[in-house]
């Protein structure tokens, strides 16, 4: 398991749902859409899968999906969603709850998709790396490898720094009427290392008013693009594109995203 001892998408199923309705946004599979233009049908594979908000759409496209996830969690609420599909679409898709940062990944994969942010989940850059080594195995010789981060270059952003605020996100009613408020404190933070420790607090609050609170520390890594293009040169993969955003304008040192498509040699 990561150094983070939690996984924060697993304390309650109203999260989840939060998640789901918030992070909803279709940029980045229109751009993984038009990188696999006029290929055929794939075998992908997809860590950190989530509640399937990017597999879902690939699948109906004809692709085979296996979806990793750590949160049981997040993985009930993707296959309710499943079961809403047809037949033959739900015949191409699985789902498995694997913790990525320590188990060995299935191989013998045309793509694997490290998407839209997931290593900032991950507490540092040997996680990171490892998962880049890890889809190295996964990849099918002349598979494919797509990576998606937020862009950070130099050094830790001053918000990261910022330990007199209280972030506000994923937040708010879910269907049942049951509310989620979700802060992120800055506690610690290491500048060179580009590191950083969050106090991390939920409060679920039923429509009745009771109150079940869940508190726990979180280290996060900005990861970088040139950590991200070291790492993939290094396990065996060819750059054949690096973008600065969801419509796939090219990478540029102010873009607001770092996104990586590479080749297996």
């Amino acid at each position: 398991m990561s150094i983070n001892q939690h996984n924060l998408y697993d304390f309650d199923t109203h999260i989840a749902e939060i998640y789901d309705t918030q992070e909803n946004d279709t940029q980045d599979i229109e751009l993984v859409r038009n990188l696999l233009r006029g290929k055929p049908s794939l075998n992908i594979l997809e860590p950190f899968c989530g509640t399937g908000r990017l597999l879902i759409p690939l699948a109906l496209d004809g692709h085979s999906i296996l979806g990793l996830d750590q949160s049981q969690v997040m993985l009930q609420l993707a296959q309710k969603k499943i079961k809403e599909l047809p037949d033959d679409v739900q015949k191409r898709v699985q789902l498995q709850c694997t913790d990525v940062t320590v188990e060995t990944w299935p191989k013998e994969y045309d793509l694997v998709i490290l998407g839209f942010n997931c290593f900032y989940e991950l507490a540092t850059a040997e996680e990171q790396e490892n998962c880049i080594y890890q889809a190295s195995r996964a990849c099918n010789p002349g598979g494919y490898i797509y990576v998606d981060n937020d862009h950070m270059e130099g050094e830790l952003d001053a918000a990261w720094q910022d330990m007199n605020h209280k972030y506000v996100y994923l937040s708010g009613t879910c269907k049942d009427g049951y509310q989620v408020k979700n802060t992120r404190e800055t506690i610690w933070f290491d500048v060179k290392r580009r590191l950083a420790r969050f106090d991390r607090r939920y409060q679920i609050i039923s429509p009745d008013g009771a109150i079940t609170e869940y508190q726990f520390t979180q280290q996060k890594h900005p990861v970088s693009k040139v950590e991200v293009q070291t790492w993939l040169e290094k396990h065996g993969f060819e750059i054949l594109g690096v973008y600065g955003d969801h419509s796939g304008n090219p990478y540029h040192h102010y873009a607001p995203k770092a996104i990586f498509w590479a080749k297996k040699r």
